[in-house]
């Protein structure tokens, strides 16, 4: 691939259908952190204490709750503690902290805290709000990885993404409005106070999210069986995006043609594919490897 500062210019049009860029107008409020409709959300006009509004996040897991105290604090709502919370030396550490963060902390019957999944340990984090894209400070980084993801449906797989964009400095991950999941209580507590730290973008439309990466110097990338080179051939420039595709159908054609290569990853059989997640962590271990020894060439 030969590198230049002019992106090419994508002969493919984006998707038909609302201009709705990701850096300047979301459509997340719509969608974000989706939970089964329940009386959670309230199912008559009186709102009794358990409602919660659509656009707030519900965060479980211990790891993920400390996570967002510390780092969205101002963002936060309330605790939901079960009852007889006292008894869990580790609910007593998120209460106590809570506490320090100038948090509401409300007990619960267990049931209610139930409708959020099984393994939520006895505690629910009501946040209003998210990490939000800066295009300025994409648009600055000499180095940056983005990934847009096509159709994730899975929590589990969506979660363990957004656990290694943490720890592999992505700088933001694009998901679409419909068709994928959202920020659930599941991709909290699987992502361990990742969603924290990196910034979830809801969007209707890929292609303008894709032509204003490009316009800041980002080359698109799209994991694919069809690709004619390996994730590990590739010669990464400073700034990548990712584009992965959903579970069983991978990428749909009309991401793949707003890529600017298609790449594979090597495996020893072609009757399975990788787990999304597995494949995301693959190629951005890769990503890491590269930039690391382009900072050690300037040196």
């Amino acid at each position: 691939m030969k590198k230049n500062k002019n992106r090419p210019q994508n002969k493919s049009t984006a998707p038909k259908g609302p201009q709705s860029s990701f850096l300047k107008k979301t459509d997340a409020k719509k969608t974000a952190g989706r939970r089964p409709n329940s009386a959670l959300n309230g199912q008559s006009a009186n709102r009794s204490e358990n409602y919660i509004p659509r656009e707030w996040r519900v965060v479980v897991g211990n790891h993920a709750i400390k996570e967002a105290l510390n780092l969205s604090s101002r963002m936060v709502k309330s605790l939901w503690l079960k009852n007889g919370w006292e008894s869990s030396a580790d609910l007593r550490e998120i209460e106590e902290l809570a506490r320090a963060k100038k948090v509401k902390v409300e007990p619960r019957q267990e049931s209610v805290i139930d409708k959020f999944g099984s393994s939520h340990q006895g505690a629910a984090l009501l946040v209003d709000g998210s990490p939000k894209f800066n295009a300025k400070n994409l648009e600055k980084k000499d180095k940056s990885v983005v990934l847009i993801l096509d159709g994730i449906e899975d929590p589990h797989n969506l979660g363990a993404i957004i656990r290694t964009s943490w720890l592999s400095n992505v700088h933001g991950v694009i998901i679409p409005s419909d068709r994928a999941v959202g920020l659930t209580p599941t991709v909290h507590k699987v992502a361990c106070g990742g969603v924290e730290h990196v910034p979830v973008q809801e969007t209707s439309n890929f292609g303008q999210s894709v032509e204003e990466l490009k316009k800041m110097g980002y080359w698109i990338f799209g994991l694919s069986p069809q690709g004619k080179r390996s994730i590990f051939e590739l010669d990464l420039p400073s700034k990548v995006v990712w584009a992965i595709g959903a579970e069983d159908k991978g990428l749909r054609i009309g991401t793949e043609r707003l890529c600017d290569e298609l790449a594979f990853i090597p495996q020893s059989s072609s009757s399975a594919s990788y787990n999304a997640s597995v494949a995301t962590a693959m190629a951005l271990t890769e990503t890491m490897r590269q930039h690391a020894l382009q900072g050690n060439e300037k040196k």
